[in-house]
């Protein structure tokens, strides 16, 4: 190798010492020492001037404890007692409390007897048209009961008329009509009307007074006393669909005729299957006990708002009338 050769080669390796030299050199300069890590953040101490001590306010006197007043005259019942912070109420206590209520809760109820013993009016629908057939002896015909609610008003219309041969002996319609409100406890007449052929009679309540004046289609008006709630020869059969009779007991009620008012008591007999036009119907039998004025029987559909769907009657000459239904709308 040559002398010219020779001096790139050292000046290369002479390059490469001082180049390394200074990297090893500069780190060393340059990096921090390592210190192992602390849990804690580095404290910093200041100087800081501490303000001066705030004194607390003095205590407030004690105030003087009210003086209990006197004892009271007035019932133990009137006396509030203390509020009590117990979750778990001792069982004794408890007893002690109901059996003092228990007369409270009596005389509460014999108080308001007259409305806790009210059962709720069955529901009928605003309008119903039921259609009867009637057996009058040998003759025939036919009869309607039309129900019509606009709120706490009603209007009941019966239209009877004879059909057949029947008619060739008896002409014209027998109507009846019957107005007045709904209670808690059922219907209240106010008017009743009675038009056969071409007498007219009318009959008009008067709940404030206790009294019904008739109006027949010849002499004088009669009056009537009633105490209670009467009903009329229409209304009744409706105030049975409202109040659905149970299946046994007996009821009293004041009924107007279409001549006179008289007290009539009602039987409940029980259940029975009556096969009608619209096929067989379980139906609550009551019957009129006997009172001298013929015989009074109605058989109630029970499935059928408790409408009428049987009558059996009689007067007191023993002329008898049935009607049967034959349909109910709607």
């Amino acid at each position: 190798m040559t002398g010219r050769d020779l001096r790139p080669w050292w000046l290369a390796v002479a390059g490469s010492l001082l180049l390394h030299g200074g990297l090893l050199g500069g780190l060393s300069w340059q990096m921090t020492p390592w210190q192992p890590e602390s849990d804690s953040p580095p404290i910093e101490a200041r100087l800081v001037q501490v303000p001066p001590a705030v004194r607390p306010p003095p205590a407030a006197k004690p105030r003087p404890r009210p003086v209990p007043p006197p004892p009271q005259t007035e019932p133990v019942a009137q006396a509030v007692a203390p509020e009590v912070v117990d979750d778990a109420p001792d069982p004794s206590e408890a007893l002690t409390d109901e059996a003092s209520a228990e007369p409270a809760a009596d005389s509460a109820s014999s108080t308001e007897a007259g409305e806790a013993v009210v059962p709720p009016l069955n529901a009928l629908p605003p309008r119903l048209d039921l259609r009867f057939q009637v057996r009058y002896g040998l003759a025939r015909g036919e009869q309607t009961l039309l129900w019509i609610n606009e709120g706490n008003r009603y209007t009941v219309t019966s239209v009877a008329s004879a059909t057949g041969l029947a008619g060739m002996f008896y002409s014209g319609r027998f109507v009846q009509t019957s107005r007045g409100h709904i209670t808690a406890h059922g219907l209240a007449p106010e008017e009743f009307w009675d038009q056969r052929g071409d007498k007219r009679s009318s009959a008009r309540f008067d709940s404030v007074n206790g009294s019904l004046t008739l109006t027949p289609s010849s002499g004088e008006p009669r009056h009537f006393a009633y105490d209670g709630e009467p009903q009329d020869a229409l209304s009744l059969f409706f105030h049975f669909a409202l109040t659905a009779p149970p299946p046994d007991g007996l009821f009293v009620y004041t009924v107007f005729n279409g001549r006179k008012l008289r007290r009539y008591a009602y039987v409940v007999r029980g259940e029975e299957i009556q096969d009608t036009a619209l096929g067989e119907l379980r139906t609550l039998h009551l019957a009129r006990q006997a009172d001298g004025d013929g015989r009074f029987e109605v058989w109630l559909a029970v499935d059928r708002h408790y409408l009428p769907v049987r009558v059996l009657r009689s007067d007191d000459k023993g002329n008898e009338v049935e009607l049967r239904i034959q349909s109910i709308a709607p």
